[in-house]
């Protein structure tokens, strides 16, 4: 039986250009039944996410929850190495990225300090 549920469905129209994307019914199995929330509070320096109390890394929704109206107010999110973040996500204020994360360390950082960003990652 499936423990996650998902649809995707993008569209976009710019001038001549159109396209539509849609991903119904996608399920994944968790063997693990935990899941880590966190809020974080980032600045402009890079910010380790801890996910030690996890199993699993599975999963992941991170989304920005600054409520800055400059579209240069963004939320970098991707692998640390040592103490560089290889950025792989950069949200805009508001806006919101699901993925599946794979086992290793990861971090984040604002471009603007107090910016928070609110990560969900399900165990796998």
């Amino acid at each position: 039986m499936s423990d996650v549920n998902f649809s995707l469905n993008v569209q976009a129209a710019k001038g001549q250009f159109s396209q539509q994307f849609f991903v119904n019914g996608q399920t994944a199995v968790m063997n693990s039944a935990g899941m880590l929330a966190v809020t974080l509070n980032l600045g402009t320096s890079t910010q380790a996410i801890t996910t030690a109390s996890a199993n699993a890394l599975g999963y992941a929704l991170a989304r920005s929850l600054s409520t800055s109206t400059a579209q240069t107010a963004t939320i970098s999110f991707g692998r640390l190495s040592g103490t560089t973040l290889f950025e792989v996500v950069s949200l805009r204020p508001g806006e919101a990225s699901w993925l599946r994360l794979a086992p290793g360390n990861y971090a984040a950082k604002a471009a603007v300090a107090n910016s928070p960003l609110f990560i969900q990652i399900l165990e796998d």
